[in-house]
Protein backbone atom coordinates (compact mmCIF):
# COMPACT_ATOMS: atom_id res chain seq x y z
CA UNK A 1 0.00 0.00 0.00
CA UNK A 2 0.94 3.31 -0.82
CA UNK A 3 -0.43 6.48 1.37
CA UNK A 4 -0.36 9.55 0.77
CA UNK A 5 -1.94 12.33 3.00
CA UNK A 6 -3.02 15.94 1.97
CA UNK A 7 -4.21 18.90 4.15
CA UNK A 8 -4.90 21.74 1.65
CA UNK A 9 -7.97 21.55 -1.27
CA UNK A 10 -5.24 22.23 -3.62
CA UNK A 11 -3.64 19.08 -2.78
CA UNK A 12 -6.81 16.98 -3.61
CA UNK A 13 -7.02 17.81 -7.43
CA UNK A 14 -4.61 14.71 -8.66
CA UNK A 15 -6.72 12.63 -6.44
CA UNK A 16 -10.44 13.54 -7.37
CA UNK A 17 -11.05 11.59 -10.70
CA UNK A 18 -9.78 8.07 -9.00
CA UNK A 19 -11.62 9.12 -5.82
CA UNK A 20 -14.83 9.79 -8.03
CA UNK A 21 -14.67 6.42 -9.55
CA UNK A 22 -14.17 4.65 -6.05
CA UNK A 23 -17.20 6.77 -4.26
CA UNK A 24 -19.06 6.22 -7.34
CA UNK A 25 -18.92 2.60 -7.80
CA UNK A 26 -19.25 2.04 -4.19
CA UNK A 27 -22.15 -0.58 -3.11
CA UNK A 28 -23.44 2.14 -0.44
CA UNK A 29 -24.33 4.27 -2.85
CA UNK A 30 -23.82 7.49 -1.54
CA UNK A 31 -23.76 10.75 -2.43
CA UNK A 32 -22.23 11.62 0.75
CA UNK A 33 -19.02 9.59 -0.02
CA UNK A 34 -18.16 11.82 -3.04
CA UNK A 35 -15.37 14.86 -3.57
CA UNK A 36 -17.80 16.68 -4.31
CA UNK A 37 -19.26 16.81 -1.23
CA UNK A 38 -16.15 16.68 1.10
CA UNK A 39 -14.84 19.59 -0.71
CA UNK A 40 -17.85 21.81 0.00
CA UNK A 41 -17.07 20.26 3.59
CA UNK A 42 -13.90 21.08 3.97
CA UNK A 43 -14.21 24.75 2.71
CA UNK A 44 -17.64 25.09 4.73
CA UNK A 45 -18.85 22.36 6.85
CA UNK A 46 -16.26 21.91 9.84
CA UNK A 47 -17.20 22.74 13.63
CA UNK A 48 -15.44 25.78 15.15
CA UNK A 49 -11.72 25.08 16.02
CA UNK A 50 -11.61 21.78 13.19
CA UNK A 51 -9.16 20.73 10.63
CA UNK A 52 -9.73 18.49 8.24
CA UNK A 53 -6.80 16.00 6.97
CA UNK A 54 -7.89 13.47 4.00
CA UNK A 55 -5.53 10.02 3.52
CA UNK A 56 -5.72 8.11 0.07
CA UNK A 57 -4.22 4.26 -0.25
CA UNK A 58 -3.09 3.31 -3.62
CA UNK A 59 -2.44 -0.50 -4.48
CA UNK A 60 -0.45 0.16 -7.35
CA UNK A 61 -1.61 2.65 -9.14
CA UNK A 62 -5.36 1.97 -8.13
CA UNK A 63 -7.01 3.99 -5.27
CA UNK A 64 -8.49 1.32 -2.76
CA UNK A 65 -9.34 3.89 -0.01
CA UNK A 66 -9.92 7.03 1.02
CA UNK A 67 -10.03 8.29 4.74
CA UNK A 68 -10.93 11.83 5.03
CA UNK A 69 -11.05 12.97 8.61
CA UNK A 70 -12.12 15.95 10.76
CA UNK A 71 -9.80 16.93 14.25
CA UNK A 72 -11.93 18.39 16.34
CA UNK A 73 -11.12 19.49 19.95
CA UNK A 74 -12.02 17.00 22.96
CA UNK A 75 -14.90 18.50 25.31
CA UNK A 76 -12.74 18.03 28.00
CA UNK A 77 -8.87 17.27 26.76
CA UNK A 78 -8.87 19.84 23.53
CA UNK A 79 -6.58 19.89 21.13
CA UNK A 80 -4.39 17.83 22.95
CA UNK A 81 -6.33 14.58 22.66
CA UNK A 82 -8.61 15.95 19.71
CA UNK A 83 -11.68 13.17 18.58
CA UNK A 84 -11.33 12.12 14.71
CA UNK A 85 -14.71 12.26 12.44
CA UNK A 86 -15.51 11.23 9.46
CA UNK A 87 -18.26 13.56 8.73
CA UNK A 88 -18.85 17.32 9.05
CA UNK A 89 -21.74 18.82 11.01
CA UNK A 90 -24.12 19.14 7.81
CA UNK A 91 -23.04 15.55 6.79
CA UNK A 92 -25.88 12.98 7.72
CA UNK A 93 -23.41 9.68 7.13
CA UNK A 94 -19.23 8.96 7.72
CA UNK A 95 -19.68 6.01 5.39
CA UNK A 96 -16.16 5.66 3.56
CA UNK A 97 -15.33 4.39 0.04
CA UNK A 98 -12.68 1.00 0.20
CA UNK A 99 -12.35 -1.45 -2.18
CA UNK A 100 -14.60 -4.10 -1.08
CA UNK A 101 -11.48 -6.59 -2.45
CA UNK A 102 -9.13 -5.24 -0.01
CA UNK A 103 -11.02 -2.97 2.52
CA UNK A 104 -9.28 -4.57 5.22
CA UNK A 105 -5.98 -4.41 4.26
CA UNK A 106 -6.78 -0.78 2.81
CA UNK A 107 -8.36 0.70 6.22
CA UNK A 108 -5.37 -0.61 8.23
CA UNK A 109 -2.81 1.38 6.36
CA UNK A 110 -4.79 4.38 6.47
CA UNK A 111 -4.72 4.18 10.18
CA UNK A 112 -1.52 4.13 10.33
CA UNK A 113 -0.93 6.96 8.57
CA UNK A 114 -3.63 8.88 10.65
CA UNK A 115 -1.83 7.81 14.17
CA UNK A 116 1.43 8.87 12.38
CA UNK A 117 -0.44 12.47 11.13
CA UNK A 118 -2.41 12.99 14.21
CA UNK A 119 -0.40 10.79 16.62
CA UNK A 120 -2.72 11.76 20.08
CA UNK A 121 -6.28 11.22 18.98
CA UNK A 122 -8.94 9.10 21.82
CA UNK A 123 -11.30 8.50 18.83
CA UNK A 124 -12.16 7.73 15.45
CA UNK A 125 -15.93 8.11 14.86
CA UNK A 126 -18.08 6.73 11.81
CA UNK A 127 -20.98 7.97 11.78
CA UNK A 128 -24.19 6.56 10.28
CA UNK A 129 -22.19 3.44 8.05
CA UNK A 130 -24.29 1.60 5.51
CA UNK A 131 -24.84 -2.04 6.29
CA UNK A 132 -23.92 -3.24 2.83
CA UNK A 133 -20.17 -0.99 3.51
CA UNK A 134 -17.04 -2.62 3.22
CA UNK A 135 -16.10 -0.75 6.37
CA UNK A 136 -17.83 -3.69 7.76
CA UNK A 137 -15.43 -5.81 6.22
CA UNK A 138 -12.54 -4.00 7.17
CA UNK A 139 -13.09 -4.34 10.57
CA UNK A 140 -14.54 -7.74 11.02
CA UNK A 141 -11.37 -8.83 12.99
CA UNK A 142 -11.04 -5.85 15.00
CA UNK A 143 -8.69 -2.95 14.73
CA UNK A 144 -4.97 -3.31 15.93
CA UNK A 145 -4.89 -0.36 18.70
CA UNK A 146 -8.35 0.04 19.01
CA UNK A 147 -11.19 -0.95 20.97
CA UNK A 148 -14.28 -1.04 17.60
CA UNK A 149 -17.56 -0.16 19.64
CA UNK A 150 -21.09 -0.38 18.30
CA UNK A 151 -23.23 2.80 19.06
CA UNK A 152 -26.44 4.18 17.34
CA UNK A 153 -28.58 2.06 15.45
CA UNK A 154 -30.18 4.83 12.79
CA UNK A 155 -32.83 3.71 10.77
CA UNK A 156 -33.03 5.02 7.35
CA UNK A 157 -35.81 5.32 4.42
CA UNK A 158 -35.05 4.20 1.16
CA UNK A 159 -37.07 3.01 -1.78
CA UNK A 160 -36.67 0.28 -4.47
CA UNK A 161 -37.89 2.03 -7.81
CA UNK A 162 -36.66 -0.89 -9.99
CA UNK A 163 -40.12 -1.72 -10.58
CA UNK A 164 -42.72 -0.43 -12.60
CA UNK A 165 -44.73 2.89 -10.75
CA UNK A 166 -48.26 1.29 -11.33
CA UNK A 167 -47.66 -1.76 -9.25
CA UNK A 168 -46.27 0.24 -6.63
CA UNK A 169 -49.05 2.37 -6.66
CA UNK A 170 -51.24 -0.23 -6.79
CA UNK A 171 -49.94 -1.81 -2.88
CA UNK A 172 -50.70 1.82 -1.44
CA UNK A 173 -54.43 1.66 -0.82
CA UNK A 174 -56.18 4.80 -1.10
CA UNK A 175 -53.28 7.07 -2.16
CA UNK A 176 -54.48 7.48 -5.73
CA UNK A 177 -57.55 8.52 -4.53
CA UNK A 178 -55.96 11.20 -2.24
CA UNK A 179 -53.58 12.10 -4.66
CA UNK A 180 -56.43 12.70 -7.55
CA UNK A 181 -57.93 14.52 -5.47
CA UNK A 182 -55.16 16.76 -4.11
CA UNK A 183 -54.27 17.11 -8.19
CA UNK A 184 -57.63 18.55 -8.42
CA UNK A 185 -57.59 20.89 -5.67
CA UNK A 186 -54.33 22.91 -7.06
CA UNK A 187 -55.63 23.11 -10.49
CA UNK A 188 -58.19 25.11 -9.43
CA UNK A 189 -55.75 27.33 -8.00
CA UNK A 190 -54.54 28.01 -11.63
CA UNK A 191 -52.39 26.46 -14.64
CA UNK A 192 -50.31 23.49 -13.02
CA UNK A 193 -46.83 22.54 -13.86
CA UNK A 194 -44.64 19.45 -12.76
CA UNK A 195 -40.73 20.51 -13.95
CA UNK A 196 -37.95 18.18 -13.54
CA UNK A 197 -34.49 19.25 -14.35
CA UNK A 198 -31.65 16.72 -14.76
CA UNK A 199 -27.69 16.68 -16.12
CA UNK A 200 -27.24 20.00 -18.38
CA UNK A 201 -30.61 21.62 -17.45
CA UNK A 202 -30.24 21.25 -13.59
CA UNK A 203 -28.23 24.68 -12.89
CA UNK A 204 -26.74 26.08 -9.90
CA UNK A 205 -28.76 29.34 -10.66
CA UNK A 206 -31.86 28.12 -9.02
CA UNK A 207 -30.28 27.92 -5.05
CA UNK A 208 -31.22 31.31 -4.52
CA UNK A 209 -35.12 30.71 -5.30
CA UNK A 210 -35.01 27.44 -3.80
CA UNK A 211 -33.74 28.80 -0.44
CA UNK A 212 -36.20 31.68 -0.47
CA UNK A 213 -39.20 29.34 -0.88
CA UNK A 214 -37.79 26.90 2.07
CA UNK A 215 -36.93 29.99 4.19
CA UNK A 216 -40.78 31.05 3.61
CA UNK A 217 -42.34 28.24 5.45
CA UNK A 218 -42.04 26.61 9.02
CA UNK A 219 -38.28 25.99 7.98
CA UNK A 220 -37.98 29.79 8.34
CA UNK A 221 -40.10 29.95 11.06
CA UNK A 222 -38.23 27.89 13.40
CA UNK A 223 -34.47 28.86 12.09
CA UNK A 224 -34.13 25.25 10.52
CA UNK A 225 -33.96 26.84 6.69
CA UNK A 226 -30.70 27.14 4.64
CA UNK A 227 -30.90 31.01 4.61
CA UNK A 228 -31.06 30.82 8.81
CA UNK A 229 -27.04 30.35 9.06
CA UNK A 230 -24.36 31.66 7.72
CA UNK A 231 -22.32 28.22 7.22
CA UNK A 232 -24.89 26.59 5.85
CA UNK A 233 -25.87 28.95 3.12
CA UNK A 234 -22.38 28.70 2.18
CA UNK A 235 -21.98 24.94 2.63
CA UNK A 236 -24.83 24.18 0.26
CA UNK A 237 -24.13 26.55 -1.89
CA UNK A 238 -20.68 25.13 -3.10
CA UNK A 239 -22.47 21.64 -2.60
CA UNK A 240 -25.00 22.46 -5.18
CA UNK A 241 -22.45 24.05 -7.73
CA UNK A 242 -20.16 21.27 -6.93
CA UNK A 243 -22.38 18.47 -8.19
CA UNK A 244 -24.18 21.04 -10.79
CA UNK A 245 -20.53 20.85 -12.30
CA UNK A 246 -21.16 17.03 -12.86
CA UNK A 247 -24.03 17.25 -14.17
CA UNK A 248 -25.03 15.16 -10.98
CA UNK A 249 -28.23 17.90 -9.74
CA UNK A 250 -31.68 17.72 -10.51
CA UNK A 251 -34.34 19.89 -9.04
CA UNK A 252 -37.55 18.38 -9.26
CA UNK A 253 -40.68 21.50 -8.98
CA UNK A 254 -44.21 21.99 -8.85
CA UNK A 255 -45.48 24.92 -10.33
CA UNK A 256 -48.82 26.72 -10.24
CA UNK A 257 -49.00 29.69 -13.09
CA UNK A 258 -45.77 31.62 -12.47
CA UNK A 259 -45.29 30.60 -8.86
CA UNK A 260 -43.26 28.27 -7.34
CA UNK A 261 -45.34 26.01 -4.72
CA UNK A 262 -42.97 22.97 -4.63
CA UNK A 263 -39.10 21.98 -5.05
CA UNK A 264 -36.88 19.36 -4.20
CA UNK A 265 -33.04 18.84 -3.82
CA UNK A 266 -31.86 15.82 -5.10
CA UNK A 267 -28.11 14.77 -5.73
CA UNK A 268 -26.70 11.50 -7.85
CA UNK A 269 -24.82 9.33 -6.92
CA UNK A 270 -24.84 6.31 -9.38
CA UNK A 271 -27.80 4.59 -9.25
CA UNK A 272 -28.96 6.22 -5.94
CA UNK A 273 -31.08 9.46 -5.76
CA UNK A 274 -30.43 11.43 -2.80
CA UNK A 275 -33.35 13.68 -1.57
CA UNK A 276 -31.54 16.02 0.28
CA UNK A 277 -34.29 18.74 0.82
CA UNK A 278 -37.58 20.00 0.00
CA UNK A 279 -40.10 22.84 0.24
CA UNK A 280 -43.31 24.15 -0.39
CA UNK A 281 -45.20 27.02 -0.44
CA UNK A 282 -47.83 27.25 3.03
CA UNK A 283 -50.21 29.62 0.70
CA UNK A 284 -50.96 25.85 -0.98
CA UNK A 285 -51.37 23.81 2.10
CA UNK A 286 -54.73 22.57 1.40
CA UNK A 287 -53.47 21.06 -1.83
CA UNK A 288 -51.03 18.70 -0.05
CA UNK A 289 -48.06 20.44 -2.65
CA UNK A 290 -45.69 18.31 -0.47
CA UNK A 291 -47.46 15.26 -1.45
CA UNK A 292 -47.60 15.78 -5.19
CA UNK A 293 -44.12 16.49 -5.06
CA UNK A 294 -43.45 13.35 -3.91
CA UNK A 295 -45.25 11.58 -6.40
CA UNK A 296 -43.83 13.36 -8.99
CA UNK A 297 -40.46 12.61 -7.99
CA UNK A 298 -41.40 8.60 -7.41
CA UNK A 299 -43.19 8.19 -10.85
CA UNK A 300 -39.75 10.17 -12.33
CA UNK A 301 -37.54 7.70 -10.67
CA UNK A 302 -39.24 4.54 -11.59
CA UNK A 303 -39.45 5.53 -15.13
CA UNK A 304 -35.49 5.80 -15.55
CA UNK A 305 -33.68 2.12 -15.71
CA UNK A 306 -30.34 4.17 -14.60
CA UNK A 307 -31.90 4.86 -11.26
CA UNK A 308 -32.51 1.93 -8.65
CA UNK A 309 -33.74 3.60 -5.09
CA UNK A 310 -34.59 6.62 -3.71
CA UNK A 311 -32.31 7.58 -0.22
CA UNK A 312 -33.56 10.85 1.64
CA UNK A 313 -30.71 9.85 4.43
CA UNK A 314 -33.74 10.42 7.03
CA UNK A 315 -36.28 8.81 8.75
CA UNK A 316 -39.98 10.72 8.52
CA UNK A 317 -43.63 9.93 8.87
CA UNK A 318 -44.16 10.62 5.39
CA UNK A 319 -42.30 7.99 4.42
CA UNK A 320 -44.45 5.11 5.63
CA UNK A 321 -47.41 7.20 3.89
CA UNK A 322 -45.25 5.76 1.17
CA UNK A 323 -44.54 2.39 2.36
CA UNK A 324 -41.06 2.96 2.20
CA UNK A 325 -38.62 0.73 3.52
CA UNK A 326 -36.11 1.09 6.40
CA UNK A 327 -32.10 0.13 6.21
CA UNK A 328 -29.91 0.14 9.31
CA UNK A 329 -27.02 2.38 9.69
CA UNK A 330 -24.74 2.12 12.60
CA UNK A 331 -22.29 4.83 14.34
CA UNK A 332 -18.98 3.18 14.93
CA UNK A 333 -16.28 4.60 17.77
CA UNK A 334 -12.65 2.86 17.37
CA UNK A 335 -10.97 3.92 20.79
CA UNK A 336 -7.52 3.66 21.07
CA UNK A 337 -6.23 1.28 23.55
CA UNK A 338 -3.98 3.69 25.76
CA UNK A 339 -5.01 5.32 29.43
CA UNK A 340 -6.27 8.52 28.04
CA UNK A 341 -8.64 7.90 25.24
CA UNK A 342 -9.78 4.58 27.99
CA UNK A 343 -10.26 7.22 30.72
CA UNK A 344 -11.54 9.83 28.84
CA UNK A 345 -13.62 8.68 26.06
CA UNK A 346 -14.51 5.10 26.75
CA UNK A 347 -16.98 5.15 29.35
CA UNK A 348 -19.23 7.87 27.43
CA UNK A 349 -18.87 5.76 24.12
CA UNK A 350 -20.09 2.51 26.34
CA UNK A 351 -22.73 4.27 27.57
CA UNK A 352 -24.05 5.69 24.43
CA UNK A 353 -23.83 1.86 22.83
CA UNK A 354 -25.41 0.34 25.69
CA UNK A 355 -28.27 3.23 25.54
CA UNK A 356 -28.73 2.01 21.87
CA UNK A 357 -28.15 -1.53 22.78
CA UNK A 358 -30.50 -2.20 25.87
CA UNK A 359 -32.53 1.18 26.08
CA UNK A 360 -33.76 2.38 23.15
CA UNK A 361 -35.17 -0.79 21.76
CA UNK A 362 -37.54 -0.93 24.43
CA UNK A 363 -39.23 2.28 24.44
CA UNK A 364 -42.57 2.33 23.02
CA UNK A 365 -43.50 3.52 19.86
CA UNK A 366 -46.23 5.35 20.80
CA UNK A 367 -44.25 7.27 23.56
CA UNK A 368 -41.79 8.20 20.38
CA UNK A 369 -44.76 9.68 18.75
CA UNK A 370 -45.38 11.14 21.74
CA UNK A 371 -42.35 13.22 21.31
CA UNK A 372 -42.10 13.58 18.15
CA UNK A 373 -45.19 15.51 18.36
CA UNK A 374 -44.11 17.21 21.31
CA UNK A 375 -40.94 18.57 19.37
CA UNK A 376 -43.13 19.96 16.64
CA UNK A 377 -45.13 22.04 18.88
CA UNK A 378 -45.53 25.51 17.87
CA UNK A 379 -43.97 26.72 14.91
CA UNK A 380 -42.47 23.83 14.18
CA UNK A 381 -44.65 22.73 12.08
CA UNK A 382 -46.28 23.65 8.62
CA UNK A 383 -49.41 25.36 8.55
CA UNK A 384 -52.65 23.46 7.80
CA UNK A 385 -55.29 23.83 5.32
CA UNK A 386 -57.34 25.31 7.83
CA UNK A 387 -54.91 27.82 8.70
CA UNK A 388 -54.55 28.90 4.97
CA UNK A 389 -56.36 32.72 4.78
CA UNK A 390 -57.16 32.85 0.97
Amino acid sequence: MRIVTVHELDGLQPHLAAWDHLAWESPQALATMLPAWAEAVFRHGLWPNCRWTCCFAYAGERLVGVLPIIVTPHPVLGQRRPILRTNGKLTPSGDLPLAPDCATEAFRALLVEVRRQVPNYCELSLPAVRQNSPVFIALQDGMDGHLVIRSARKRFSRLDVTGRYEEYIAKLGNIRKNLKRYGRKLKDRGNVTVEIRQGADAKADFTPEFMALEASGWKGRYGRAILAHVDSIAFYTALIENFAAQDRLEWHLIWVDAILVAARLILRCNAALMLLRYAFNEDFAECRVGTLLNEATFKDAFARPEVHELNPMSKAQAHAFWHMSDEEYVDIHLVRRAAVPMLFQLPQVLLRAAYWTHVRPRVPEAAIRVYRRFRRRGGLKPRRAAEVIR
